[in-house]
This record gives structure tokens, C-alpha cells and sequence, in this order.
């Protein structure tokens, strides 16, 4: 009976003694946060310039459809896409 109520007294002292130490390692150091990111002006851009060529392009197709001949005008601009 002795033994077992001394091993479980060491136990406890060892986690305690392990408690203690991580309760002083860390409860002084507050959270970092990370700053914001710098605002990505080249995506921006890109994003801008991607957005302008795609609007000219779709003015162009509904040129096409409302045109005279719209499968000739859709044809040549498919045919000229894949060159």
C-alpha cells in the first residue's frame, strides 16, 4: 500500500512540477498577430486590364451577332482565334 501511494505522490508532484513550468514559460508572452498584407496593387491592375479586355471583347461578339451576316462575322473572328 505504501508503494502505491508513494509512486502516485510522485506522479502528481512530476505533473505538477510540469504544470508550474509551462504556466511561467508561456503567461507572460501575449499572442502576435500578424500585421495586415500590404494591399496587392498588382493583382488590382491586372484584374483591371483582365476586366477591360474581356468588355471589349464582348462588344465585339455582340457587333458580330447584330450585324448583317453574324455567322460570317463569328466565323472569321473563330478562325482568326485559332491562328
Amino acid at each position: 500500500m505504501i508503494m502505491t501511494d508513494t509512486f502516485t505522490l510522485i506522479i502528481v508532484g512530476i505533473l505538477a512540477a510540469i504544470a508550474a513550468f509551462l504556466k511561467m514559460r508561456f503567461s507572460g508572452k501575449s499572442i502576435k498577430r500578424s500585421p495586415k498584407p500590404p494591399k496587392n496593387t498588382v493583382a488590382d491592375v491586372a484584374r483591371k486590364i483582365s476586366d477591360e479586355e474581356f468588355q471589349e471583347k464582348l462588344k465585339a461578339i455582340v457587333g458580330d451577332v447584330e450585324g448583317d451576316s453574324p455567322a460570317d462575322d463569328l466565323a472569321s473572328r473563330g478562325n482568326a482565334r485559332k491562328r
